[in-house]
């Protein structure tokens, strides 16, 4: 499921999990910090790619049948967060790894795939990139750190994106600077050779240097995406001061087709953690990637003690009858005092705004 190999002066780590798009498992996440560990040792290897073997995608994110099965529904488990506790101190140590890194995004990229390649010094995405975090409709929020980058977004787009899990193409994440470099597949492995060349004359932020410039040769400017089509849509719709006004805002325009879709993709999400997202998107503003991703283990550890994750993995890839039994059926009857504790807020994001 994972692949280690030394390349010139080049660690990869290539994930090969094809029938599950590469899901993170809890032994890929234990054998991907074993090696990086071992690698950060060694003098010879003076940068470390993430790649794929699969070509559906780069990481569909975690396993959640695995996850249901042996963690959050089992009884015998007494450590229910133990994989994600794993994962987020493995994408805690990936952001401060001494050595640069480069990360290939390509296909499908979601979740803990985002997160354990995220913080990398180069991020290489091609055309057929689908970037999304479903968390809201799966009973979480996006989580591993994500936040930290999401909330960069302007407003509205930020939360679209956190609330509705849509997915972003290559000039999109160029564009807001998640992604360096949008290039064609087909020129990739010209790119890489290239990296592996220079790992043999340059270290460290020259390494990284060297290869952006190489790869300006292949660089393709931004196109027209689902985003950029609909962003003035977005801006109307999510540039409100809560979830609740986001909701009345897409009810009174049903007859439009953005406004219809949108709506009923929200309703479809657990309505307790879309009010969680959309305070926690202006939170995120104000913490570092790490506390980031600490908030994110509190948010996952009180989801399963709710049984929202339960049910949410339950419906998607358990039952798969899409019907989750949300812990909230309306938005209006979230606690909002359950979220502000949660995320240990004094003011909620409208009630800071008409204070």
């Amino acid at each position: 499921m994972i692949i280690e190999k030394v390349i010139k002066n080049v660690g990869v780590i290539y994930l090969n999990r094809p029938e599950k798009i590469n899901a993170l498992n809890f032994e890929m996440i234990n054998k991907i910090q074993e090696i990086l560990e071992k690698w950060e040792k060694n003098e010879s290897i003076r940068v470390v790619l993430f790649d794929t073997l699969t070509k559906k995608g780069f990481c569909s994110g975690g396993d959640l049948k695995e996850l249901y099965i042996d963690y959050i529904n089992n009884d015998k488990c007494k450590v229910k967060n133990k994989f994600f506790a794993t994962e987020f101190e493995m994408d805690k140590y990936i952001a401060s790894y001494t050595k640069p890194i480069v990360s290939h995004w390509t296909g499908v990229v979601m979740g803990g795939g985002i997160g354990l390649s995220i913080n990398s010094d180069l991020i290489i995405s091609d055309e057929s990139v689908i970037w999304a975090m479903p968390e809201t409709s799966l009973g979480f929020v996006p989580d591993v750190g994500v936040c930290s980058f999401i909330s960069t977004l302007p407003q509205a787009l930020g939360q679209y994106v956190g609330l509705t899990g849509s997915s972003l193409e290559s000039s999109d994440l160029v564009k807001y600077n998640f992604a360096d470099l949008y290039i064609n597949s087909r020129d990739y492995e010209k790119l890489i050779e290239k990296l592996f060349e220079l790992s043999e004359i340059y270290s460290g932020k020259d390494l990284i240097k060297e290869l952006k410039d190489e790869g300006e040769k292949y660089k393709l400017e931004p196109g027209e995406t689902f985003i950029t089509k609909n962003l003035e849509k977005i801006e109307k719709y999510f540039s409100k001061a809560s979830i609740v006004e986001i909701y009345k805002s897409l009810e009174n325009n049903l007859d439009e087709d953005f406004a219809r879709k949108t709506y009923e993709t929200l309703k479809e999400k657990s309505q307790l953690m879309l009010a969680v997202q959309f305070e926690k998107y202006f939170v995120c503003k104000n913490l570092s990637y790490p506390e980031t991703v600490d908030l994110d283990l509190k948010v996952l550890n009180y989801s399963v003690e709710i049984g929202e994750m339960q049910e949410g993995a339950r419906s998607k890839v358990i039952d798969k009858d899409s019907k989750p039994n949300w812990s909230v059926k309306f938005i209006e009857d979230v606690n909002m005092d359950e979220v502000k504790k949660l995320l240990g807020l004094k003011k909620t994001y409208s009630e800071t705004k008409n204070s």
